[in-house]
């Protein structure tokens, strides 16, 4: 059964910075598109991306938007692409919305796959420690069967490695509840602080194109596609984020000054503190661009957190593997052999 051919990020992002290319060149949009689609025929995956762009290319000359014809033509689109036919809906510049997109996620790609690569080695210890553990266990195993009348049968490495996974159940549950307490939102994990920063960024986009705050506030339906991990989070993300622009456009409904409202809704401290400045100057796209900004930071801080800790936490689990091993392992073993003779 052959696998389904998938687009890959890279496929991606090289059309998206073509296309914003022969925009900025002053092609039409339709004829930047056509032309930029005709260049992806280079391998496998270019061939499937230029037939679904020229699909989206008939629905747009059937009269539909970018953002209505591409999701025809795609079904589920790439985050990036997905925000910046947004910022270009508000804005009207889809040059220059495909490039600053484009540039979020090149970054983000590239901090993931220095990620990756961190992990590799201390993965690669921990694979190894548990795979000694289960054949010492299987090894021994007749051994301390033989002798399980004079010693204390070993413990299964299943009934440890449930423990494991209880001990991090319970460590991720309480770094959740203190998380509900802090003054602002933090993200621990750097899509969902992406997907923050998305989502204010498409806000600041649309104020700054001059449309109203209350029309900027409508529930969002940033889809989430399979090129983001923990798809569920992500979802988690934008829904919070939408119940807060509910909460305060209702509060602003009832009349009530921006800064006020945000206070209301229980909006982060900064946003808040944006909000009156933003009553004194009267530019709301600069509160939600720094707000954007803000999450941007706090993606990119995430990820260096994530790459100084993960490592160190695999090598240590590896060695507490390799621990519990000789504990429960090699100990009872050597104990059943002495007795023996």
């Amino acid at each position: 059964m052959l696998l389904k051919t998938r687009i890959s990020p890279a496929c991606w992002q090289n059309w998206m910075g073509q296309w914003a290319e022969l925009l900025q060149s002053g092609m039409p949009v339709l004829d930047a598109l056509e032309l930029s689609s005709e260049l992806q025929g280079h391998c496998r995956q270019g061939r499937l991306l230029q037939s679904k762009l020229q699909r989206s290319l008939k629905f747009l000359q059937s009269g539909q938007s970018l953002q209505t014809a591409f999701r025809a033509a795609f079904g589920l689109l790439p985050q990036a692409l997905e925000v910046a036919l947004l910022c270009a809906q508000a804005s009207g510049d889809l040059a220059q919305a495909l490039q600053a997109q484009l540039q979020r996620w090149k970054t983000s790609s590239a901090a993931h796959q220095m990620l990756g690569k961190s992990l590799m080695y201390p993965a690669l210890v921990l694979l190894l420690a548990i795979a000694c553990w289960i054949f010492l266990h299987q090894v021994s195993s007749p051994h301390i069967q033989a002798g399980k009348n004079k010693v204390t049968q070993s413990t299964d490495p299943a009934e440890i490695l449930m423990l494991a996974g209880g001990l991090l159940l319970l460590l991720s549950v309480a770094l959740k509840l203190l998380g509900r307490h802090r003054s602002n939102v933090v993200y621990l994990l750097p899509h969902t602080a992406w997907q923050a920063s998305d989502f204010y960024h498409v806000i600041a986009c649309e104020l700054h194109a001059g449309l109203d705050l209350m029309h900027c506030l409508r529930h969002r339906t940033m889809q989430v596609s399979r090129w983001l991990p923990w798809i569920k989070a992500s979802r988690r993300t934008i829904t919070n984020l939408n119940s807060l622009s509910a909460r305060i456009q209702s509060q602003l409904k009832e009349g009530q000054p921006l800064s006020q409202a945000m206070s209301q809704a229980n909006a982060p401290v900064f946003l808040i503190r944006q909000s009156k400045l933003a009553e004194q100057t009267g530019n709301l796209s600069q509160c939600f661009f720094l707000a954007a900004k803000y999450y941007e930071m706090q993606a990119n801080h995430a990820q260096q957190r994530l790459q100084s800790t993960l490592p160190p936490m695999a090598l240590a689990l590896a060695a507490a593997t390799l621990a519990m091993a000789y504990q429960y392992t090699l100990a009872p073993l050597y104990s059943n052999l002495t007795g023996l003779a």
